[in-house]
């Protein structure tokens, strides 16, 4: 690799500053692939010697554009946090205060993860207690009403509450969210899938682990369907939907079901576009360009 640009003491205070691992992830993608390539998935599929040209430089630079990109991804997934939550409060409010006890908004099979879920709720509930609305409520009515005590679920404990239901409060919340067939059994499906995968890359932000360019379980196709079609069509064998572009398109989808004045996707390319040397390709973007981004903004632009 090639260090000559920077002076000994600067190496040494990146390095150290970040860590020789974690920068080691962000050099992989420029280590020469072993030739042939190992049947064993465990073993490496490349060389410890880099590729002609490999700088430290433009390695430290793909670090720095992943920090910036987790930031912006924890943005867009922060509002979507809030708007699910403010959505399975109602729903399921409707139904009663304290819903999200009973067994009978869960569908069968899943009742007893049902109780492993209330015992992570409980232990939410004991770290809150110092919470003014959590004291209120329990000293005024004993228990807390959802619509009070979703503010203290994480993302995770949201996501899986929605995984657990049966499909008849699924499917209220998915004509919430305005899918357009909130009672196709596919968008119910993908619907969990796919924020199990939005969890993942929300924890990942948080812990600050490497998003540039890594490979994921694929986004459900037809959580695309308020996009336009001469814009962009999914299937389940598009390559965007296992990396990141899979994970950049579901906020984006998201984000229109619930806002008609976001900057969120303006962030993003104006993000990728301070950073032309990234390999948008190993992002999942079809040949390297932003083309589709720039097509959704202006749909989006139009329509506002």
């Amino acid at each position: 690799m090639d260090f000559s640009d920077l002076s000994q003491e600067q190496i040494i205070k990146k390095l150290s500053n970040v860590g020789y691992y974690r920068l080691s992830g962000y050099w992989y993608p420029f280590r020469k692939l072993k030739t042939p390539q190992p049947i064993d998935k465990i073993e490496s599929k490349r060389l410890e010697t880099f590729q002609s040209g490999t700088n430290f430089s433009e390695v430290y630079q793909c670090y720095l554009f992943d920090v910036k990109l987790r930031n912006i991804l924890f943005y867009g997934i922060e509002r979507i946090e809030t708007y699910l939550k403010s959505v399975i409060a109602y729903e399921l409010g409707k139904i009663s205060p304290l819903s999200y006890l009973s067994k009978d908004i869960i569908a069968r099979k899943f009742y007893h993860e049902h109780n492993i879920w209330l015992s992570k709720v409980y232990s939410l509930l004991a770290r809150s207690k110092n919470s003014d609305c959590i004291d209120w409520n329990i000293h005024k009515y004993k228990d807390v009403p959802i619509w009070a005590i979703v503010d203290i679920w994480d993302f995770g404990t949201v996501s899986k509450l929605y995984g657990l239901l049966d499909d008849e409060y699924k499917f209220s919340i998915c004509k919430a969210l305005k899918f357009n067939q909130p009672n196709n059994s596919n968008i119910k499906t993908g619907l969990k899938s796919s924020l199990e995968q939005l969890n993942t890359i929300r924890n990942k932000c948080a812990h600050h682990a490497r998003l540039w360019n890594i490979e994921l379980n694929a986004i459900e196709s037809l959580m695309f369907d308020n996009f336009d079609k001469n814009i962009i069509i999914f299937n389940k064998k598009s390559p965007e939907l296992n990396k990141m572009a899979g994970i950049i398109y579901f906020i984006w989808s998201l984000t229109l079901r619930m806002s008609d004045h976001s900057d969120w996707l303006t962030l993003i390319i104006k993000h990728f576009e301070n950073n032309p040397y990234i390999k948008f390709q190993q992002m999942g973007f079809p040949d390297g360009n932003l083309s589709t981004l720039y097509k959704l903004l202006e749909s989006y632009q139009l329509a506002i």
